[in-house]
């Protein structure tokens, strides 16, 4: 006798922490769940499917990840990334303003130490929040000698 589908999932919904991991996909892989009817049960197996935004995906990047390398995206891409480029930096930053480590970020020792003086320069110059102390929150103008006036810098002068 054949056990119908809501009473699987009920029995199912005891071991739910189970059933919680098989539901669940890790971001670059998609899953699609199949319902196969074989004689008199009901087999669910979630197959993994292709992304479709696939093609969108750097080649340098599926190839290093096919055979299990690093992948620095701006030694490999040559981007040429300024202080400026809040947006960019504000990646490899985390919710303090201390940089990610670089195990999470990517890249390699020298772009990493580059990415640190960059953020470094981009938070000194106002562009990026970091952790300061209370007196330097307050006007600009009012600050100490030569503290009082901007900050520019020119990325070439990095010794990474």
């Amino acid at each position: 006798m054949a056990l119908s589908f809501f009473t699987k999932c009920s029995a199912l919904s005891r071991i739910s922490p189970f059933v919680r991991s098989f539901s669940i996909t890790p971001v670059n892989q998609l899953k699609e769940i199949k319902e196969v009817t074989a004689k008199d049960t009901l087999v669910v197996k979630g197959e993994y499917v292709p992304s479709p935004r696939q093609s969108t995906l750097i080649p340098q990047l599926l190839e290093a990840r096919s055979k299990g390398e690093r992948f620095c995206p701006q030694c490999t891409l040559g981007l040429d990334i300024k202080h400026t480029d809040v947006l960019i930096l504000s990646q490899y930053v985390r919710s303090d303003g201390c940089m990610l480590p670089r195990r999470i970020t990517g890249l390699c020792k020298r772009q990493q130490r580059r990415m640190g003086a960059l953020v470094t320069m981009a938070q000194k110059a106002g562009l990026m929040p970091n952790l300061n102390p209370s007196t330097s929150k307050k006007d600009p103008k009012r600050r100490y000698q030569w503290k009082k006036y901007n900050k520019y810098y020119d990325e070439e002068t990095i010794k990474c």
